[in-house]
């Protein structure tokens, strides 16, 4: 019976402890729900063709893709990784070393028009990952003109990265994407890590509270 409810203790601080995360497809509501400042990486400040493999495009965050190239591209200077898409498995990926618990960014070119094999026949997904180990998965749909998504988190613990795999055309590779105005911000003071929100706190205590009561009914 102790050891029963000691392991009951334990998956239930887990459960409380994990990440938990508000999605939002509009920047506005995202800024409204942050109470940092925000920092935006939007490449105006790079030439055409510079490329990004290495550099730190926000403090504590960098972008890579598993392409041979990742680059500025184009006259609105947007992140484009080049090169291998035909396998089908192209993805971009940020890392985050400050504790950011609010993030955005918009992708861009994303083109999905029904009928056309040259387009997204199906969806990307967007996992981000949290300091507790947890993973929020997101479903991308493209659009018929390839205009910026924008998508930004809330989180109670810190975001530690991001993977953002391409959608795929008929023949089997990868719609063409680009990233654009990267955001993050602290979300107000804190090293990343946190407690059990208020609502779960009794939960926790109870069953904790039930290891001495298994103790002295011995």
């Amino acid at each position: 019976m102790r050891r029963t409810l000691t392991a009951l203790a334990l998956l239930t601080a887990a459960a409380a402890q994990a990440a938990t995360v508000s999605v939002f497809t509009n920047l506005a509501d995202w800024q409204a729900a942050v109470t940092g400042a925000v920092q935006t990486q939007d490449f105006s400040g790079y030439a055409t063709g510079t490329s990004l493999f290495g550099e730190t495009l926000l403090p504590g965050m960098t972008l890579t893709a598993n392409t041979q190239r990742l680059e500025v591209f184009g006259p609105d200077l947007e992140a484009f990784a080049l090169g291998g898409r035909g396998g089908g498995n192209v993805y971009y990926e940020g890392q985050y070393t400050l504790p950011y618990r609010a993030v955005a960014l918009d992708i861009g070119s994303f083109e999905s028009i029904p009928g056309n094999g040259s387009t997204a026949v199906d969806t990307g997904q967007l996992v981000f990952t949290f300091s507790d180990g947890s993973t929020e998965l997101l479903e991308i749909a493209g659009n018929a003109t390839g205009a910026n998504i924008f998508i930004g988190v809330v989180a109670d613990f810190a975001i530690t990265s991001f993977r953002w795999n391409e959608a795929h055309e008929a023949s089997g590779g990868n719609e063409e994407t680009t990233l654009d105005n990267l955001r993050v911000a602290l979300r107000g003071e804190g090293n990343g890590n946190t407690v059990p929100l208020p609502g779960t706190l009794p939960l926790v205590a109870l069953t904790l509270g039930a290891l001495p009561l298994a103790r002295r009914r011995r």
